[in-house]
C-alpha cells in the first residue's frame, strides 16, 4: 500500500512538495516555496512532517526547495537525497531568498537556515540505482536545469515515478530529459500542459530581433531567473559574439549577485552539459563575453540608469517580484525606446504577469507608472516541457495512473484531456492536502 499526500498541488506551479507513506518508511519529494498569490500558504504548519526520515530534492529552484528551512524549524532532521549540483546551488538560492524577505515576513530565522545546511546529505548521480531498505530508486536526468533529476521508485513490485520539473528539449547547456521506464503510477508536472512552445531556434531569433532592434537607440531589460536562464542567455550572447554578429560597442550586463554566484557553479559541473556545450567548455569559458560587465555592488547597478543605449541588462528577478530588475524597470518603463524582454514563466500575482497580461499602468516600488516600454514575451526559452513533450514522456512511462501536479488548473485540465485522448488511463488532479492511495 502506497499513500501520497500533496502539500503543493492546489492549481499552482509553485510550492511542490509530496509525502509518500509506505508501510516500512516514508519520504518527501521536494519542499517547495509558494510564490505569487499563493505565498500565504507557506505559513501552513508542517509538524506532521518533522519525523520523515528522507527528502528527495529534484532540483534547486525555490519552488522545489524553499520550504526546507521551514521544515527544519518544524523539527525535520532527515537525510536529503539529491545531486551535488542541486545542493550546492540550492545553498545560494536559500540564502538569497532569506535575505530578500522582509523581516516581518520571515517564517524561519538564520539559525534555522544554518541547521538546514547541516542536514545529512546523500549525493546521487543520474543513471545510478540505489536502495533504502525495500525501496529501490533510480535517478534519471530531467533536463530542466543543471543537476535536475526525476526519480523512479520500486517498492515490493510496485513502480512509481515523480517527474519533478521536466525540461524543454533542444535547449543549450543541459541535456534533454531522459524518457522514463515503464511504471504503474506517475506524478508529473503540468506547467505547460495547455500549450506548445515555439521551436527554440525560432525563439533565439526572436530574442535577437528584440535586442538588435532596441540597442541602437535604447536599452533592453531581460528579467531572468538567476538559476539557468541567466547563464543560458550569456551562453547565447557569447555565441553571437563568436560568430561576429555582436557589435563591439554593445555591452551585456549581468546585474544579479545570485546569478553571478551560480555562474561559478556552472563551471564546476560540466558533466551535466550536453555534447555541444561540453565541447565549447573544453575550448574556453562558454559564458564569458569580451564586453560582459558583471556588477558587484548596488552603486554599479545604479550607474546603469545613466546609460541610454547599447546595453542589454540581465537582472533578477525573473518575475519582477523583487531584485534589481524592478529598479531598472522603474527607470525604463515609460520610455518607448527601451525593451522589456520576458524569457520565462510569469506566475499569477507577480508584476511580470500584470505586464504580460497587458496592464497599461503598473505599481513599481513607490507609485504607478505608464507601460510605454516595448514588451516581448518569448515562450520558447522555457525550461519546462510543453504539452507535446509531456504527453510523449507520459506515454513512455505508460502508467495505469497519472497524477497531475505543479500546474494551474487550466493547464492540468487540458493535459488531462490530452492524456485521455491518447489512451484510457486513471488521471487524477489532487488539491492541497489531498491524500491518495495508489
Amino acid at each position: 500500500m502506497i499513500k501520497i499526500k500533496f502539500f503543493g498541488a492546489a492549481g499552482t506551479v509553485t510550492g511542490s512538495m509530496h509525502l509518500v507513506r509506505l508501510p516500512e518508511l516514508s519520504f518527501l519529494v521536494d519542499a517547495g516555496y509558494f510564490q505569487g498569490i499563493f505565498s500565504e500558504l507557506n505559513a501552513e504548519p508542517l509538524e506532521e512532517l518533522r519525523k520523515v526520515p528522507f527528502l528527495f530534492l529534484t532540483h534547486a529552484h525555490l519552488d522545489h526547495i524553499g520550504r526546507l528551512p521551514i521544515l527544519v524549524k518544524s523539527g525535520f532532521r532527515g537525510t536529503v537525497i539529491t545531486h551535488r549540483a542541486t545542493w550546492e546551488i540550492g545553498r545560494y538560492i536559500l540564502e538569497d531568498a532569506f535575505h530578500l524577505m522582509e523581516e516581518d515576513e520571515r517564517l524561519y530565522d538564520l539559525e534555522d537556515l544554518r541547521r538546514t545546511f547541516s542536514l545529512p546529505v546523500k549525493f546521487v548521480r543520474c543513471g545510478e540505482e540505489y536502495s533504502i531498505g525495500p525501496l529501490k530508486f533510480r535517478v534519471r536526468d530531467a533536463g530542466h536545469i543543471l543537476g535536475s533529476a526525476f526519480y523512479e521508485y520500486e517498492y515490493r513490485g510496485k513502480r512509481f515515478t515523480f517527474s519533478g520539473d521536466l525540461g524543454n528539449t533542444g535547449k543549450p547547456i543541459v541535456r534533454d530529459p531522459q524518457m522514463p521506464s515503464k511504471t504503474d503510477v506517475v506524478v508529473v508536472e503540468s506547467t505547460y500542459g495547455d500549450r506548445v512552445h515555439r521551436p527554440f531556434e525560432e525563439s533565439v531569433e526572436e530574442l535577437k530581433e528584440a535586442v538588435f532592434s532596441t540597442l541602437p537607440n535604447g536599452k533592453a531589460l531581460v528579467p531572468a531567473f538567476a538559476l539557468e536562464r541567466a547563464q543560458e542567455l550569456l551562453y547565447i550572447f557569447k555565441g553571437w559574439e563568436d560568430s561576429g554578429e555582436w557589435p563591439e560597442d554593445w555591452r551585456v550586463v549581468l546585474d544579479s549577485p545570485l546569478a553571478t554566484k551560480i555562474l561559478t557553479e556552472f563551471l564546476k559541473f560540466p558533466e551535466c552539459y550536453d555534447e555541444e556545450a561540453y565541447a565549447r567548455f573544453l575550448r574556453e569559458n562558454p559564458f564569458r563575453l569580451k564586453n560582459l560587465l558583471i556588477t558587484r555592488t548596488k552603486e554599479e547597478s545604479k550607474q546603469l540608469n545613466h546609460v541610454r543605449k547599447g546595453y542589454v541588462i540581465v537582472a533578477g528577478s525573473g518575475m519582477l517580484n523583487g531584485g534589481r530588475a524592478i529598479h531598472h524597470l522603474k527607470h525604463m518603463v515609460e520610455d518607448p525606446r527601451n525593451a522589456l524582454i520576458f524569457v520565462g514563466y510569469q506566475a499569477k500575482g507577480t508584476l511580470g504577469r500584470e505586464i504580460v497580461d497587458g496592464e497599461e499602468k503598473v505599481w513599481i516600488l513607490d507609485r504607478f507608472y505608464d507601460v510605454n516600454i516595448r514588451v516581448y514575451t518569448i515562450n520558447g526559452f522555457s525550461s519546462h516541457a510543453d504539452r507535446r513533450e509531456l504527453l510523449n514522456w507520459i506515454d513512455s512511462a505508460d502508467p495505469d495512473t497519472v497524477i497531475l501536479v505543479h500546474g494551474e488548473d487550466e493547464a492540468r485540465e487540458a493535459l488531462k484531456e490530452g492524456i485521455l485522448e491518447r489512451k484510457r488511463r486513471n488521471v487524477l488532479t489532487p488539491t492541497l492536502y489531498d491524500e491518495l492511495e495508489v
